[in-house]
């Protein structure tokens, strides 16, 4: 299963999208629809297609992680817990 049209679309939306490199409310540097990470320093300035390449990126990785815990799910259900794990990161979705 894969995200859908729409869930990237809202994902985009709530994100916001930022080239140039910043610190986000939790005092990671941040940077496209909301990449962290250690390829993100201060200074970076990336394209939007760059920025549409990390959060394609970025997903696959949640979905995997969703995939393996919640096989069975209805798109709307999977497209809704994909975009929230992504959000708030794995760690804190799952503590």
């Amino acid at each position: 299963m894969k995200c859908s049209d729409e869930c990237v679309n809202a994902i985009k939306e709530f994100e916001g999208l930022r080239l140039d490199a910043y610190v986000c409310p939790g005092g990671l540097w941040t940077i496209g629809y909301g990449h962290t990470g250690n390829d993100v320093v201060p200074g970076m300035r990336i394209t939007e297609e760059r920025a549409e390449e990390l959060l394609r990126a970025d997903l696959r990785f949640t979905e995997l992680w969703v995939q393996n815990f919640y096989p069975a799910m209805r798109q709307n259900q999977y497209d809704a817990l994909v975009s929230l794990i992504y959000n708030i990161g794995i760690h804190a979705y799952r503590t």
